[in-house]
C-alpha cells in the first residue's frame, strides 16, 4: 500500500513538471505546420511552460529512429538499460518540449548505435522527442492507450463484515445513510481511491463539507480555531470563520491541537491489506 501511495506521489509530481496547459489547437496539428516544422505548428505556440503534445504520426516516424539508435542504451520502453540511464525519469526529457532539450544533448557528442550526432536533422530530432514523450506519457499512465483494470475482485460480504468489524468504517458510516445509493454515484476505481484517500474541502469549502480545524494557542493571547491551511514542523496557519487568515510560528510554548475528520481513513492505510481493500470496494460497490 505504502509504495502504492509513493507511486501515485511520483506519477503526481512529475505530472506536475510537464505543464498544465495545453498548446493552442488542441491535440492534433493546427493548420500551416506540423509541431517545429514550417515555424507554424506546435512548436511555435508552445511556451516554456506548456505540456508536450504527442503528434502519433511524428512518434511512429521517431519510433524507427529510436530502434535504430537508442534502444541499446535506454530499452525498448526508454526505461533505461545496462548501458544507459531511464529517459522517463530524465530532466532534460521532463523539460523537453519538442525536440528543444533533446537535440541539445544528441548534438554534443551523444553516441548512437549507427551514426554520428551532427547528421540528425531538425525533423528527425522532433520525431523522436515525440516517440521519447509518448514513452513517458505511457509511463505515467496518461497515455489514452491506459485502462484502469477491473477492482471489483473482492467477496462483498466479506467487505461488509470487514466495513462493521475490523475495518471500523460504521462507527463513522452508514450503509443506509451517508453511503445509501454509494454504488452508483462512482465507479469502482473511484470508490477506491475516494474511501482509501478522502480528501478535505480546500478554503471553508461549502456547506457540510468536511475540514480540517485546528486550534492554535500562542504564548500570548487567545486561543484561535479556524480551517487548516498549512502545517510544518516550523510554522501554522489557518483560517477563522471570517476568512481572516492566521500564521505562527511553532515554538515549544505554542500548542497546537488538529481535529482532522480523516484521519481514522489515514490511519487505516497502515493496517487494511488487499484482500481487505478490494472486499470493501466490492460492497461499496453493491450499495445501489
Amino acid at each position: 500500500m505504502r509504495d502504492s501511495v509513493r507511486v501515485c506521489a511520483l506519477a503526481a509530481a512529475l505530472a506536475g513538471c510537464l505543464g498544465a496547459q495545453a498548446p493552442a489547437g488542441g491535440r492534433g496539428a493546427p493548420a500551416g505546420g506540423r509541431g517545429g516544422r514550417g515555424g507554424g505548428g506546435l512548436l511555435a505556440q508552445a511556451g516554456s511552460a506548456d505540456k508536450h503534445i504527442v503528434d502519433e504520426e511524428a512518434a511512429q516516424r521517431g519510433q524507427k529512429i529510436y530502434a535504430a539508435e537508442c534502444i541499446t542504451c535506454h530499452g525498448a520502453s526508454a526505461r533505461g538499460a545496462q548501458n544507459g540511464p531511464d529517459l522517463v525519469r530524465s530532466v532534460v526529457v521532463l523539460r523537453d518540449r519538442y525536440g528543444d532539450q533533446i537535440g541539445a544533448v544528441l548534438k554534443k557528442n551523444h553516441p548512437a548505435q549507427t551514426r554520428k550526432p551532427a547528421t540528425y536533422t531538425a525533423a528527425e530530432i522532433e520525431d523522436l522527442s515525440h516517440f521519447i514523450h509518448l514513452k513517458l506519457n505511457d509511463t505515467l499512465r496518461t497515455s489514452p492507450l491506459f485502462h484502469a483494470q477491473n477492482v471489483l475482485t473482492g467477496d462483498a460480504k466479506a467487505g461488509e463484515v470487514y466495513f462493521n468489524g475490523e475495518g471500523k468504517c460504521n462507527q463513522c458510516h452508514s450503509a443506509t445513510g451517508d453511503l445509501k445509493g454509494v454504488g452508483a454515484k462512482y465507479d469502482p476505481v473511484d470508490m477506491q481511491q475516494k474511501f482509501l484517500f478522502p480528501k478535505p474541502a480546500f478554503g471553508r469549502g461549502g456547506r457540510g463539507a468536511k475540514q480540517v480545524m485546528v486550534t492554535v494557542t500562542p504564548p500570548s493571547g487567545p486561543a484561535i480555531t479556524g480551517v487548516l491551511d498549512k502545517l510544518d514542523d516550523f510554522n501554522v496557519s489557518l483560517r477563522d470563520k471570517d476568512g481572516e487568515y492566521h500564521g505562527f510560528a511553532r515554538t515549544p510554548q505554542t500548542k497546537v491541537v488538529v481535529d482532522d475528520p480523516f484521519k481514522a481513513h489515514i490511519d487505516l492505510l497502515e493496517r487494511i491489506s488487499d484482500k481487505n481493500m478490494h472486499d470493501a470496494t466490492a460492497y461499496l460497490e453493491s450499495l445501489k
